[in-house]
């Protein structure tokens, strides 16, 4: 069986080696990686750039050459162009040297993630332009950030990237400015969480502009010096030493075009990964599936996912039933001095389908109240009729990820609010009181 794989990072790798490790030498794999860099996490880019992560290199798992070595060739700076399915076919172009040729499948595998949206003033290339899409772009950026001379950092997106680029910057003392279209940071979770974000952000020096866009980049000698932005009529013009645009990404499909597509781009796939297109997968950033919650299809780009889901595509191809798999959607972000964490639907999210639901916050104890004044909020989202609980929202100091994580487990399991308030947790007081936070949250449900 010969199986092409068309991306090298989370998705693409995970279900590689899980397929060669089942197949062993039954199978031929061959991935095709557009860039230089290959299962490398993501997600810890905007730490190896603020220094608390020293060296890109800890952030790859495994190199191109050590994949080579186990039976996966992986061949970087490869380019899939098109894809032909009735001839099981896919061009690829050498991005080195400009050779363009085909190969053959038995089996594709479309790991191909997505890219940084380049919507104007951004389809332009400016030498203080930056974005995140690898580790070498991590690099840039933090050598840019060693110039003292460069003061003023606009970042463009107020999302999970974003916000945590922005206190990457203040580490090395910048002046930053995010800039957000929506009415609040974070627009995924709900408002209080968002507000909570905006007054963390700017007890840490950071400017917010939300409901602002960048309405254009005044530049020097192909370099950004301003950066003009509008937020209904009024516009005002900032300094920019440097700008991240980190304003939302856009699945990298367009390779493929007679497959199922959701609006934004994304291959809409099954629970078994498998698109409209016989013999044909898709995996990560680049696909979206049904939420285990709604049963809407739900695009939910995180390397948590993507792991997954390529796991659940070698197994198939291996002959493995694969392990279930519900997509609740769960985030998490870690902002300066507060922590928050989303699962399942937000209040707004439920509202926007019409749900008959219900709401309920409180603030609680992150520990036993004799051993430590830290304090957390939790919201909870569950339907009005049966109580079963629907979302979750935590944030504040001390032990925060961990309750949304509970309402996580008590999503996929189906539970009501009355059952997750006598889960029989565990109990010492460095983690919690005798009833904990989420214990009361629940019960305290009306």
């Amino acid at each position: 069986m010969k199986t092409v794989i068309i991306g090298g990072v989370a998705a693409g790798m995970s279900a590689a080696s899980k397929l060669k490790r089942l197949l062993g030498d039954a199978v031929e794999i061959v991935v095709y990686e557009k860039g230089g860099e290959v299962s490398f996490g993501a997600c810890g880019i905007p730490f190896y750039i603020s220094d608390h992560i020293k060296q890109g290199k800890e952030l790859i798992a495994r190199t191109a050459e050590e994949f080579a070595k186990s039976g996966i060739p992986v061949k970087i700076y490869h380019e899939v162009t098109a894809v032909d399915t009735d001839a099981k076919t896919v061009t690829v172009k050498n991005l080195q040297t400009g050779e363009v040729f085909d190969d053959i499948y038995d089996k594709l595998v479309i790991g191909s993630g997505a890219g940084v949206r380049h919507f104007p003033p951004f389809d332009r290339s400016y030498s203080n332009l930056f974005e995140i899409r690898d580790v070498a772009d991590g690099t840039r950026v933090k050598q840019a950030l060693f110039d003292e001379n460069q003061r003023h950092v606009v970042i463009v997106g107020a999302g999970f990237i974003g916000l945590e680029l922005s206190e990457a910057c203040r580490h090395y003392g910048k002046e930053v400015t995010v800039v957000e279209l929506a009415e609040h940071v974070l627009p995924a979770f709900d408002t209080e969480i968002s507000e909570a974000l905006e007054a963390e952000l700017a007890e840490n020096g950071v400017t917010v502009r939300v409901g602002t866009m960048v309405q254009s980049l005044v530049e020097e000698d192909g370099r950004i010096v301003r950066a003009v932005l509008r937020r209904g009529e009024e516009t005002e013009e900032i300094p920019a030493d440097l700008v991240i645009n980190s304003a939302g990404i856009a699945p990298a499909t367009s390779f493929i075009t007679n497959v199922e597509k959701a609006g934004n781009g994304a291959i809409c796939v099954n629970e078994r990964m498998e698109t409209s297109i016989p013999d044909v997968y898709a995996a990560g950033d680049c696909s979206i599936m049904k939420s285990a919650v709604t049963g809407d299809y739900l695009y939910a780009p995180l390397g948590t996912n993507a792991n997954k889901q390529g796991r659940i595509i070698g197994d198939i191809l291996g002959g493995v039933q694969p392990k279930p798999f519900k997509l609740i959607g769960s985030s998490a972000l870690r902002l300066f001095g507060i922590d928050a964490a989303k699962v399942g639907l937000s209040e707004k999210e439920a509202k926007a389908r019409g749900l008959h639901y219900k709401a309920h916050m409180i603030t609680g104890n992150s520990y036993a109240s004799y051993y430590g004044t830290e304090k957390l909020n939790i919201k909870l989202i569950y339907d009005a009729d049966t109580r079963k609980i629907l979302g979750a929202e935590t944030y504040g100091q001390g032990i925060v990820v961990p309750r949304a994580n509970y309402y996580a487990i008590a999503i996929y399991a189906g539970l009501t609010v009355d059952e997750m308030g006598f889960m029989d947790l565990c109990y010492s007081p460095p983690f919690s009181g005798v009833w904990d936070a989420a214990l009361i949250a629940s019960n305290t449900a009306k």
